[in-house]
């Protein structure tokens, strides 16, 4: 992503009540008015060093799985040495409980824990807890290390630049139509799956255009930089397109759509905007083959699904398929509606539901995310997710709000569609960019806000 430096909020309103650009330098004496818990330790290695793998991580999600793992226990490792150091361990906990909004993803991940309790299948239970520990060692480690909010900008912006080289990847799949590496041809995602990557070039190109808006409105006119800017916008939205990913493709005009809306306040600058948009929306769809095929194809899937399949094979129906995991699965969890089958029963529950299906259709997890928990958890793995992304939507920051309001949307349309949380990529994304992205406006550890000018402002 390419996130902000300048303006206090993400509306006009709020732009004109301010009569000068948000500046850091305006804050910083109010972000460390109250000195930091942890401010004494600044100096020490590790702290550094934690600060670079979570960059690493964080960039390192459209790339590479590998990669994120060792950045991943590179933070591990300088989280328990600062905790090995005296007096660390009270001021951890200090942290921890000035950060409220962090505890429902661990209470999650206790629930997941507790579904394992009563789960047959040891080894499956054994790789969903490890599959969903980022519910809690992320909003662990950062609760109580917090880097700055120029660290999670940093973060950010690595997690932009990695799309830029994935969507350069997609091109040149597609201009001399030669695998590279997963990638091919007929479906050129070179390193992680086709929804995840377009999902992730979707919201790298919502946080290109956020940074964009708010260097005009700071008055940034330099030509190379914006020469630059357009270029990486170019890059990108190609990458989305050839990709032909419906899920990114969806994200991108539904994240569009709610910042043209939020950057408003007048009804009429409002309806012009999405005009606008959906102008631009229809001559990319009766212009470029790549945005119609997509869903074209999944209209026709439906079709043939509802058909019962007359003219194709089911397990190349991806959007019919859909339709009969979710009846599937959805009769399993009225089966189990309170605690679920179990964390790790699902799949050999799902194994045998599909092992004689009468149309062939083969074992896949639910494809969407409230339901997959449901069936694993019941109604208080639900509730417990539902809660948890409530508390960080809830306090979600002044500064971008309209960008950091479309990446939440965005997920919640994804994980509707998809279990997102059920792949490295998908859980590794929405948690980190989340956490990033509420990070971004806050101090080290002393819960104020480097955006304090714009809660000023906004109650003007």
């Amino acid at each position: 992503m390419f996130p902000q430096k300048y303006g206090p909020g993400s509306t006009i309103a709020n732009l004109e009540a301010s009569k000068e650009p948000f500046s850091l330098s305006q804050t910083a004496a109010a972000t460390h008015a109250v000195p930091s818990p942890l401010a004494s330790g600044a100096h020490w290695p590790e702290r550094r060093l934690f600060d670079l793998a979570w960059i690493l991580f964080v960039a390192s999600i459209p790339l590479s799985k590998a990669l994120g793992s060792l950045a991943e226990a590179l933070m591990a490792c300088c989280w328990l040495a600062s905790l090995g150091r005296s007096g660390q361990a009270a001021q951890f906990w200090k942290s921890w409980k000035k950060h409220p909004v962090l505890w429902g993803f661990p209470a999650l991940y206790l629930m997941y824990m507790i579904g394992g309790l009563y789960s047959e299948n040891r080894a499956e239970t054994l790789w969903e807890l490890n599959q969903k520990h980022y519910f809690l060692t992320l909003p662990l480690m950062l609760g109580t290390r917090t880097p700055s909010a120029k660290v999670m900008r940093q973060a950010l912006l690595g997690f932009g630049v990695a799309n830029l080289f994935v969507a350069g990847m997609i091109v040149e799949i597609v201009a001399t139509g030669q695998p590279w590496m997963l990638g091919t041809p007929e479906i050129p995602s070179p390193l992680v799956q086709r929804p995840r990557a377009s999902l992730f070039i979707a919201l790298a190109l919502l946080g290109l255009l956020n940074d964009s808006m708010n260097r005009f409105r700071a008055g940034e006119r330099g030509a190379l930089g914006w020469w630059i800017r357009g270029l990486a916008w170019t890059l990108l939205l190609a990458g989305l397109v050839l990709l032909k990913g419906r899920v990114g493709q969806v994200g991108l005009l539904v994240g569009l759509a709610w910042m043209a809306w939020k950057a408003y306040t007048v009804v009429k600058h409002r309806v012009w905007a999405l005009s606008l948009l959906a102008l631009l929306s229809l001559l990319a769809w009766n212009t470029l083959e790549s945005v119609r095929q997509p869903f074209l194809e999944a209209i026709h899937e439906i079709q043939e699904s509802q058909q019962g399949y007359p003219h194709s094979e089911p397990e190349f129906s991806s959007m019919g398929m859909r339709f009969t995991y979710w009846k599937t699965y959805l009769d399993l969890w009225m089966q189990h509606p309170w605690w679920g089958v179990g964390t790790g029963d699902l799949v050999p529950i799902g194994r045998q539901l599909f092992e004689n299906h009468p149309l062939e259709i083969p074992y896949h997890r639910p494809h969407q995310q409230w339901l997959e928990l449901g069936v694993q958890l019941g109604l208080p793995g639900v509730g417990l997710l539902a809660w948890a992304w409530w508390l960080l939507w809830k306090h979600r920051p002044l500064r971008d709000r309209s960008w950091v309001e479309a990446v939440h949307l965005i997920f919640a349309g994804s994980m509707c569609l998809d279990c997102t949380l059920s792949t490295q990529a998908g859980i590794s994304a929405f948690m980190a960019l989340l956490l990033a992205l509420h990070f971004q406006g806050w101090g080290p550890v002393d819960g104020k806000r480097e955006d304090q000018s714009g809660t000023a402002h906004s109650k003007a």
